[in-house]
């Protein structure tokens, strides 16, 4: 064999692997490009349905009449919305001990620090 024909042999040899290699990095970028696409495809259908299920809820929330209820729902959708939690309100208790009931328009009534006076003020 001559030394050409070894040369042209080893160059498509090269080649070969060279071009073999090429692509077996581009089908593993693919790959993980095909991953990344499904995982933002994943998130973007979760958002479109919080964002109906939010506009839902608002629409629903609108229909109720009355306020107390209406009240607590909006103050329990502002909850869900930012994922915040209601602080627990141990230390506001009436003298009685127990937490004073809110009203119907769905405010606590203010505790005074002066004991109340039996017969009146």
């Amino acid at each position: 064999m001559r030394t050409g024909d070894q040369y042209a042999s080893v160059t498509a040899s090269v080649a070969g692997l060279v071009m073999t290699v090429i692509g077996t990095l581009f089908h593993r970028r693919a790959d993980l490009a095909l991953k990344h696409m499904e995982s933002q495809t994943r998130s973007l259908r979760q958002d479109m349905k919080v964002e109906r299920d939010a506009g839902q809820a608002i629409r629903l929330l609108e229909d109720v009449d009355d306020p107390a209820l209406k009240a607590h729902l909006q103050a329990a959708l502002i909850l869900k919305f930012s994922a915040a939690k209601l602080p627990e309100l141990g230390g506001v208790l009436n003298a009685d001990g127990a937490r004073p009931q809110p009203g119907a328009d769905g405010t606590v009534p203010h505790q005074s620090s002066e004991p109340a006076t039996p017969g009146g003020s």
